[in-house]
């Protein structure tokens, strides 16, 4: 049952609870498997690379055919594709309002700042292949990477027991000019994406969340490639005032627990009857629903109803907790949005459901854990970009800068640096 809590302190103390618990107890024996996997990939390429059998794959099965891309068209309903369709275009308007503009600035005495942004190279886009989210986990990778004009773009997924791959996937992929598709799943698609074998060259960045495995052979090659930020599971937190349809709260909850059993679902209100309304419409909604018993311990687990003194004390727990997305469920949320400072993303009104923001707004699936949001994003564009600085000075400026370079240098004890500027200096004196 989604409990509720009326006491300030103790509604803290869960959260600081629910914000800290562990995947399971079996990570340290699953760091050992984890790492034997990536030693086995950087060693021994595609030789390293085993089915869940645990026998050699065969690289010529590895790559998704172009005839079965083909063919994934005639697979799926005529609607579903142009609902994939329109979402995809959705989300390339939505990601070319974010893509960042190289610029140069000419300053006096000749000096020229500016930066520029360029495309990685390759990218790899690792998608689970369960039912939940597979399609908006290829499209809120994928899209940025179009909108960043990453020339390869590989996606890298776990097949069925028959070795095929979901033709919606496949659909989806091509929809976003992906067309480079692997049939590898686990820890073995990241050691892959990130070694690189003879089948699979090595891409420069990693994108996209899967199981245990996933998560903990990303953060071993970390370092080795880059990645979209540290993933783990998600929350979603919903404020409401006395004007929110219960109905609807209790539906968006539901509707995150059962893309993500360890999720964490969190109602804020000021309000007593409607927290209890919310309850009792749970209770409700979970008999017809079709995850009804890993949702129920999902709610049991890692959900709560605080029922805070004011919104403006739910906004301020809230931005403590740093969650992935947050409903306001109130009728004037722009009144309260200034206030919201550590959200990924924020879905505003009555008619904004959480669905929205999964499929449209580029939130959902693809972000990263309680906490990290105070600092990192989710992933976008730049993602998919490298920045660079550009800077040139001429005679005339570095001369006007030089003695105060050199005091910065030396002071902290870098005497080359102080050297390779009086060089400088030198050097037009001798030229001249």
């Amino acid at each position: 049952m989604l409990r509720i809590i009326t006491q300030l302190a103790e509604v803290q103390t869960e959260l600081e609870r629910i914000r800290d618990r562990p995947y399971s107890d079996e990570i340290q024996g699953k760091e050992i498997a984890v790492g034997e996997i990536l030693e086995r990939i950087k060693h021994h390429g595609d030789l390293g690379l085993l089915d869940p059998w645990q026998r050699p794959l065969n690289p010529k099965q590895l790559r998704v055919s172009g005839s079965e891309l083909d063919a994934a068209y005639q697979q799926i309903p005529k609607e579903l594709l142009d609902a994939i369709s329109l979402v995809g275009q959705q989300l390339e308007q939505f990601h070319r309002q974010q893509l960042p503009k190289s610029w140069v600035k000419f300053e006096e005495d000749d000096v020229v700042l500016g930066r520029r942004y360029t495309p990685v190279k390759r990218a790899g886009l690792y998608v689970a292949g369960d039912q939940a989210s597979r399609l908006s986990r290829v499209l809120m990778q994928g899209i940025p990477a179009k909108v960043a004009q990453v020339p390869q773009i590989v996606l890298v997924t776990p097949p069925d027991a028959q070795g095929k791959i979901h033709p919606d996937i496949l659909v989806a992929a091509q929809i976003t000019g992906i067309n480079e598709i692997y049939r590898l799943g686990g820890a073995a698609a990241i050691g892959a994406l990130a070694y690189g074998t003879p089948t699979l060259p090595k891409v420069e960045v990693i994108t996209g969340t899967g199981g245990l495995d996933v998560t903990l052979a990303k953060k071993m090659v970390y370092g080795t490639v880059a990645l979209d930020r540290p993933l783990d599971a998600s929350e979603l937190f919903i404020i409401a005032d006395r004007k929110a349809n219960p109905s609807q709260i209790a539906a968006d909850l539901l509707a995150q627990v059962e893309q993500d059993p360890s999720t964490a679902v969190i109602l804020l209100t000021p309000d007593l009857p409607l927290a209890q309304m919310v309850q009792q419409k749970v209770q409700e909604q979970l008999q017809d629903n079709a995850h009804g018993i890993l949702a129920s311990k999902a709610i049991a687990h890692y959900g709560l109803i605080g029922v805070v003194d004011s919104i403006g004390q739910a906004i301020a727990i809230t931005n403590q907790f740093a969650p992935q997305s947050l409903i306001l469920a109130m009728a004037e949320p722009w009144d309260f949005v200034e206030q919201i400072r550590a959200v990924g993303t924020v879905l505003m009104g009555a008619t904004t459901p959480k669905a929205l923001g999964d499929y449209l707004g580029s939130s959902g699936v693809i972000l990263p854990p309680a906490g990290l949001i105070r600092y990192a994003t989710t992933v976008g564009v730049d993602t998919f970009l490298k920045p660079s600085n550009l800077i040139q000075y001429s005679p005339l400026a570095l001369k006007k800068m030089a003695r105060t370079l050199e005091l910065l240098a030396l002071a902290e004890g870098f005497p080359a640096s102080a050297e390779a500027i009086r060089l400088r200096l030198q050097g037009e004196t001798d030229e001249g």
